[in-house]
């Protein structure tokens, strides 16, 4: 694979775990806990350390992050919202 796609792919991750720390520090009270499936109970801080060591639940708490600012850009959360 070539150095510049790789570089460009690393700078994407750590520009992608920047992006959700800064809407868990914006979005989440430090009071709060994530249950995420079996994987036990998360603390506000715990979600950051998992996001920017990019292990498995990182990675998970990422994608959620994404998909939800897609359902958001898309209109799907809108169209989801306005059908309850």
């Amino acid at each position: 694979m070539n150095k510049n796609i790789i570089s460009k792919e690393k700078e994407l991750n750590e520009t992608l775990k920047k992006l959700v720390v800064a809407r868990i520090e914006a979005s989440m009270s430090s009071t709060l806990k994530l249950s995420i499936g079996s994987d036990g109970s998360l603390t506000k801080n715990q979600m950051i350390e998992h996001v920017m060591g990019g292990d498995n639940i990182g990675k998970r708490i990422i994608q959620t992050h994404l998909n939800f600012m897609r359902a958001q850009a898309t209109g799907q959360l809108t169209t989801a919202l306005n059908t309850v």
